[in-house]
């Protein structure tokens, strides 16, 4: 039995980690059939993309239309709310075939190159004949790419040009962050646990919650938007939600070895202390992050014009949203 077999096995005799309750408020809005209806749409949408080759069962039970319907409450179009499953699945996407996934082409010696192209599906490149061509046909062959452009024509059928360019803006940040974990995975380095965190912060869910305004049919200002407490605000609901995925998703990369660098290692080996220590350890992270989002919240909330206090409400629905599909989707459930 080879080194690599036995670590394999060691990792497997640890029991399943425990998330103790979390500070989080309860979801909004349950309604499973309108979550299947989106989930649907988005299963025909993924087939005609041909992200996910070969992974489309696991796809489709890990629920992405439900994931939607949960993190928008404030309408009930599934058209609206298949452009949030988009989001989910077009990102996913780049996170399985570009870094975690080998069968899919996951090799961190190439994150950062195949991210840097990535931005092409993103944001416009405008290039002379005949490396316009050249471009595209290299875009047509990536699976990524192809979710990527047409996500982002998605976006511009509901968005206007400001929503667009924050969906942009963002995207190419968390594209920059997940670049710094190739090295991490490839050299075996560790980050401070301050560096993770800021790190994460942007490797995030923040993308798909500035979808809130546009799925909600309306649009909080660009220059609203931007003001420092508002994007406090947002970079802690983004934060507390994406640490909350590293709770639930810490089991399922613990068995497939690809969590090393991730806050509950970190957390261990700075604390010396058992992972399931380190998960606890974790949570209070997020319940810290958490408490300062919802004094925040509250204080933003006083005076608050009623699209700011729209989009306040919606961001709390979000991060109720994403406990209640992390607590039961099919991704991060561990099959006997």
């Amino acid at each position: 039995m080879n080194q690599s077999t036995n670590t394999a096995l060691s990792r497997a005799a640890v029991p399943p980690f425990v998330v103790r309750t979390l500070v989080c408020p309860p979801p909004t809005r349950i309604d499973e059939a309108l979550g299947r209806d989106v989930n649907k749409r988005l299963m025909a949408w993924i087939k005609r993309i041909g992200i996910f080759a070969g992974k489309q069962e696991k796809i489709c039970a890990s629920d992405f239309g439900r994931y939607a319907m949960l993190c928008h409450a404030d309408t009930d179009d599934p058209d609206r709310l298949l452009l949030a499953a988009q989001c989910f699945a077009a990102l996913f996407a780049v996170d399985d075939h570009y870094c975690d996934d080998q069968s899919l082409g996951g090799c961190p010696e190439k994150v950062a190159e195949k991210l840097s192209f990535a931005v092409t599906g993103i944001d416009p490149v405008y290039l002379p004949p005949p490396y316009k061509k050249e471009l595209l046909q290299q875009q047509r062959n990536d699976p990524v790419l192809r979710g990527l452009l047409a996500y982002m024509k998605r976006v511009a059928h509901f968005c206007t040009p400001s929503q667009v360019a924050r969906v942009r803006q963002i995207i190419i940040a968390m594209f920059v962050a997940m670049a710094a974990e190739g090295p991490w995975r490839l050299y075996g380095t560790k980050p401070t646990i301050a560096e993770y965190l800021a790190s994460r912060q942007v490797n995030s869910f923040w993308p798909c919650q500035v979808l809130i305004d546009p799925i909600g049919g309306y649009e909080v200002p660009a220059n609203v938007y931007a003001k420092p407490e508002m994007q406090r605000v947002c970079a802690l609901a983004s934060l507390a939600t994406t640490l909350l995925n590293d709770l639930y998703s810490a089991y399922k990369e613990h068995l497939n070895e690809t969590g090393d660098f991730k806050l509950p290692y970190l957390l261990a080996a700075k604390h010396d202390c058992s992972l399931q220590e380190a998960i606890d350890k974790t949570a209070d992270i997020h319940d810290a992050v958490m408490r300062e989002y919802v004094a925040l919240e509250q204080r933003l909330l006083k005076g608050a014009d009623p699209l700011v206090r729209r989009y306040l409400t919606g961001l709390t629905t979000w991060i109720a949203g994403n406990q209640e599909w992390h607590k039961h989707s099919a991704r991060y459930r561990i099959q006997a």
